[in-house]
């Protein structure tokens, strides 16, 4: 046997463990670039709506997938934006109702 054979035999399982973590960090950093880019979407997109102003939004996950969101607006103080935006991000992540929280947006000083 070679002296790297002999190596990976007896030292084998840190390299395995290092390249297990790399391969961790790599995914994990992919998912929270991609939650990242799908919440400012959908940031967007409720901005769009009649009223709501500003808005940001952040989503919670169970097993990698959007199972609820918390919503802050400018114009969630009136109750017919508060029904768009809920409804809106309901149909985007097929998610229940009583999964999202909407609240206003503190005025800006």
């Amino acid at each position: 046997m070679t002296k790297l054979s002999l190596w990976l035999k007896k030292d084998g399982w840190i390299l395995a463990a290092l390249c297990f973590c790399v391969a961790m960090c790599l995914l994990l950093g992919a998912q929270q670039d991609t939650a990242s880019t799908e919440e400012n979407r959908v940031s967007r997109v409720l901005s769009a709506i009649q009223g709501a102003g500003d808005v940001e939004v952040a989503f919670y996950y169970e097993n990698a997938v959007p199972c609820g969101a918390v919503i802050v607006a400018q114009g969630a103080n009136d109750i017919a934006v508060q029904l768009r935006l809920a409804s809106a991000v309901t149909k985007l992540l097929g998610i229940d109702a009583n999964r999202v929280a909407i609240y206003p947006k503190e005025a800006q000083k």
